[in-house]
């Protein structure tokens, strides 16, 4: 398998260095910015292409680590170029495999999505042996490329944007959820994370340990209704409607609990 990438950015970076690691099977790079191209080809240890013509002439397999906007324009040229025999990947998490379909039949399509926020495009490679990654499409070659990876698990396409957002309300919406405590602590003057960090650890480890909901803490479990209108009394605008629907979430969590939470159901349904 002599791979391809088609795209610079730290998915690019991250996925060419680690299979170039395990695999030696990278073979060229290419990208609309050139020199992003040839930095990632030294990063990588692979050869940098001038055009897209190149890279298909060099490689078998290509990645298309662009964002997602712009794989259908990438497409749309491998269309002109009317390419055959080649296994075609791209790595968006919320597109699938269909958004290949103006190509002829001869191609094999791919959507492989690592579930991981690649924040550094230097670094985030070194944690690609602990992730897992999603992918669909062809049934030919399915198994091989599953093989590339360490930890993947296979699912239908219908399920992609699903899939997306599930990982993206783990993943993008706790920070925005994180940043209301702060913008909170920071209103009574506590701007020092090293005070407030130890309850998101804690809980994110929690979390992992016994599942989200037998980590659960807090005056709505402890059915504390008092704390919680106290809570409200202190909230305006879409921080309170992010603690009224969080919280309704909660209630539904713990219905089983056998206690009767309607005061506080009610009381954050009136908002």
């Amino acid at each position: 398998m002599k791979i391809g990438f088609i795209g610079a950015g730290k998915v690019g970076f991250s996925l060419a260095k680690w299979l170039n690691i395990n695999y030696h099977n990278v073979y060229s790079i290419y990208s609309l910015n050139i020199e992003d191209a040839k930095e990632l080809s030294e990063f990588s240890i692979s050869e940098y292409c001038k055009s897209i013509d190149e890279i298909i002439c060099n490689c078998d397999t290509l990645f298309l680590t662009v964002n997602d906007d712009s794989i259908s324009d990438v497409v749309k040229e491998l269309i002109k170029l009317n390419i055959k025999n080649k296994i075609l990947i791209h790595t968006s998490g919320v597109l699938s495999s269909d958004i290949f379909n103006g190509l002829n039949n001869d191609n094999y399509c791919y959507s492989i999505h690592p579930i991981y926020a690649f924040n550094d495009k230097y670094e985030s490679y070194k944690n690609l042996d602990n992730i897992y990654f999603t992918i669909e499409g062809n049934p030919k070659y399915i198994d091989e490329l599953s093989k590339l990876f360490k930890n993947v698990k296979v699912i239908d396409k219908k399920y992609k944007e699903k899939y997306h957002l599930a990982s993206s309300i783990i993943s993008n919406l706790v920070c925005s959820v994180i940043n209301v405590g702060e913008r909170l602590f920071n209103e009574i003057g506590i701007d020092d994370k090293e005070i407030y960090n130890p309850l998101i650890i804690n809980n994110i480890n929690n979390v992992m340990d016994k599942g989200t909901r037998d980590a659960l803490t807090g005056p709505i479990i402890r059915n504390d209704y008092n704390t919680v209108k106290k809570h409200i009394s202190n909230l305006e605008g879409n921080d309170l409607l992010i603690y009224k629907y969080l919280g309704l979430n909660i209630i539904n969590m713990i219905s089983d609990n056998n206690i009767d939470y309607s005061k506080i159901k009610k009381l954050l349904e009136d908002i």
